[in-house]
């Protein structure tokens, strides 16, 4: 398997235990877990390390989840950025996932399956983005 880090930003501590145990006992065991509770915190481990997810939540301290996604695309262009919320403004979501800021969203209260099948898809663009990178780094050797 290949070594994934996914980062969970949620200043909520019960809803990061309910997102750990989801990863923990899902076919993604596997992933590197990584947890910020604070937007402050998520910036100083994305500036650190290779995050290769991120779900963070619309609401943080003193940052909204979508402006720190939108910084994280900037330091990390090749993470996965999921937002999770049970209140957002949709025209500014909308906008954030057309920038390329946001992959997908998930709404408060999710299910389990709803988070299992989008880190399903967030795997499979992860594959299509290392496709790419090779790709990449193939053609500057001509």
């Amino acid at each position: 398997m290949e070594n994934i880090t996914l980062l969970i930003i949620e200043d909520e501590e019960q809803m990061r235990m309910v997102l750990r145990y989801i990863i923990e006992n899902s076919e993604f065991s596997y992933f590197d877990l990584r947890e910020a509770a604070t937007a402050e915190e998520a910036m100083n481990i994305i500036s650190k390390e290779k995050i290769d997810i991120i779900i963070c939540d619309y609401l943080l301290d003193k940052m909204g989840g979508i402006d720190f996604c939108k910084r994280a695309s900037s330091l990390l262009p090749w993470s996965i950025r999921i937002l999770i919320s049970g209140n957002i403004n949709f025209d500014e979501l909308r906008s954030a996932m057309g920038r390329g800021d946001i992959f997908k969203f998930i709404s408060k209260p999710f299910n389990e399956d709803e988070i299992i099948n989008v880190l399903k898809e967030a795997m499979e663009r992860i594959e299509e983005n290392k496709k790419r990178k090779d790709l990449l780094d193939r053609l500057k050797d001509f």
